[in-house]
């Protein structure tokens, strides 16, 4: 949230962010970063009041439909990101040509469901299955609409375990994690929303970038790699960075230190490094709105 929270204010874009934070009322009165971010409270469903299911990502698709159903919006297009995202410039509804009926995405081609049974049996109308997420452009009328189906398609795969096999859903880990990505394609399939896929908006920090495009969003939702140092979320998830004092990431190597090879891998470890040192950079800025000590003035 800080990261992104800090990108949002240095990327140039119009409009305001809100933040859908999904907890438990438990949860809640234990929860101390209501200042991190504009704040829309979202019941916890991560485990589901009627099967009893604990799956936290189904949050995503009900924090969206909550969200409509409560908020007062006035915006005509809506952007739709993910907390483990940076963004580096406006994204905005008329340079990536959305339109009403017509949103836009990025790529997410190992949603390999979308072409095999699995589409089959869960909407009407398969061969509209885009195998879009990450970052979503849609016109509020259409997330209107559509809210209720990505909601619902996300339970429906989710229950359906006879086919979480990593050959019909793409999930190397069998385990219907996927299953609200697939929602999301299912339930925008059942009414013929089709997008407009645009592989420029997102990409991620250690993948091999197109030459020439000016990525707008990072995901950094997996591992990466610059030479020796790595960096992956998942190994931090237990640790309080947000309220230990100056508390980072490691940081990566000098862009200096870096062996030219190639122009891409040389600008795939370029934007591996810019992405960390973003998170570090708003990580300082928190700590020292905080009153953090100066860590030179605080005593051993």
């Amino acid at each position: 949230t800080i990261g992104l929270m800090h990108s949002f204010r240095l990327s140039g874009q119009p409009g305001n962010i809100t933040r859908l934070l999904s907890c438990t009322d438990e949860e809640l009165k234990l929860y101390d970063g209501h200042d991190l971010a504009p704040t829309h409270y979202v019941p916890s469903m991560s485990i589901h009041p009627l099967t009893g299911d604990r799956y936290p990502a189904i949050n995503k698709p009900a924090g969206v439909l909550h969200w409509i159903h409560h908020a007062d919006i006035d915006a005509e297009y809506i952007i739709i990101l993910d907390a483990d995202m940076i963004m580096r410039g406006s994204i905005t509804p008329w340079e990536f040509k959305a339109a009403r009926g017509r949103p836009v995405a990025a790529p997410y081609s190992y949603l390999i469901g979308c072409d095999n049974i699995l589409a089959k049996l869960h909407t009407r109308n398969p061969e509209a299955c885009d195998k879009v997420g990450g970052v979503i452009i849609m016109h509020i009328d259409d997330l209107r609409k559509f809210a209720m189906y990505w909601l619902l398609k996300s339970e429906e795969v989710r229950a359906d375990k006879e086919h979480y096999a990593t050959n019909i859903t793409g999930d190397i880990y069998q385990s219907g994690w996927i299953s609200e990505m697939y929602g999301y394609s299912f339930g925008a399939a059942e009414i013929n929303l089709r997008h407009r896929i645009d592989g420029s908006i997102m990409t991620y920090p250690g993948s091999t970038p197109e030459p020439g495009v000016k990525y707008r969003v990072l995901h950094y939702g997996l591992e990466f790699r610059v030479g020796n140092w790595s960096f992956d979320k998942a190994k931090w998830r237990d640790v309080d960075m947000v309220n230990k004092c100056w508390a980072k990431f490691p940081d990566p190597p000098d862009p200096s230190t870096l062996v030219r090879t190639d122009d891409l891998s040389y600008l795939r470890d370029m934007i591996s490094i810019e992405c960390i040192r973003t998170l570090n950079e708003a990580l300082y800025l928190h700590h020292k709105s905080r009153n953090c000590l100066d860590p030179s003035q605080q005593k051993t």
